[in-house]
């Protein structure tokens, strides 16, 4: 798996994103992060199922649902899967459903500054700092139960965004801490679909995968993943059976794909 940063990037369905935006009224700065729904989470959830009679959908577990069509649940997550995770178990005990959680990345981020005082936007900038597949590693942990069933699926996707934040922060520049206002998906750049444990595989960058054996250090070189969450993405895939560990290289512990 390429970097983002790296990839000759297709964005791809900004006219969709733009006529989504009319469609829920955030097109008026005045209005981003007015609503009680983000609206990262609720564009998203029109453009994977444009007909709104299927959004918002009692489940026969008693939860909501973001999107429920023909026995199929889709739950939209930009965070803290752990949260959630009663509902995926509930949701799995119901033979008769599959689901899908999503997760999105805002991979490349367009950031407009607003003036608290004043109103003001800034001019809209992009971001230096591009975000990858490999941000998942924070929440693997709460969906290692899940991984081998064979009606859970994991959709990460990756979108363009556009950030509206306060200039509200410290330092000369304002911006350091500053109050984020919203999220807008502004185009689409990919996704990556997990649908049984050895597509999960996938989270280890492709180099590593064609070596073989790699290292944590190694690991986070490709990811720029370190700490708690590195630890518990190599808990996972151990436990899952997908790596072992194989000796030491330079003090670290080797890890094997299975």
């Amino acid at each position: 798996m390429i970097k983002v940063k790296n990839q000759n990037i297709v964005y791809a369905d900004k006219e969709i994103f733009e006529e989504i935006r009319e469609k829920i009224k955030t097109s008026n700065i005045n209005t981003v992060g007015t609503l009680s729904e983000k609206t990262l989470h609720k564009m998203i959830k029109y453009y994977l199922e444009p007909d709104e009679s299927y959004h918002e959908i009692k489940t026969p577990e008693g939860f909501i649902a973001d999107i429920f069509r023909d026995n199929y649940i889709t739950e939209i997550q930009s965070g803290n899967f752990y949260a959630v995770k009663e509902k995926i178990k509930r949701y799995l005990e119901n033979e008769e459903l599959k689901i899908t959680f999503v997760y999105p990345v805002p991979a490349v981020r367009n950031l407009c500054w607003i003036d608290k005082k004043t109103g003001e936007a800034s001019k809209i900038t992009r971001s230096a700092k591009f975000t990858d597949i490999y941000k998942f590693y924070e929440e693997i942990y709460s969906i290692k139960d899940f991984i081998e069933h064979n009606r859970f699926n994991l959709k990460i996707m990756l979108f363009e965004i556009l950030e509206y934040k306060y200039l509200d922060g410290w330092g000369k520049s304002r911006k350091n801490n500053a109050s984020k206002i919203d999220k807008i998906p502004v185009s689409y750049i990919g996704e990556e679909n997990f649908n049984g444990k050895n597509d999960y595989l996938k989270l280890i960058p492709s180099k590593l995968r064609e070596e073989g054996i790699f290292t944590s250090v190694e690991l986070s070189g490709e990811t720029d993943m370190k700490g708690k969450p590195m630890r518990a993405f190599i808990h996972v895939m151990k436990n899952a059976g997908l790596v072992g560990e194989v000796g030491r290289r330079n003090r670290y512990i080797c890890y094997k794909i299975l």
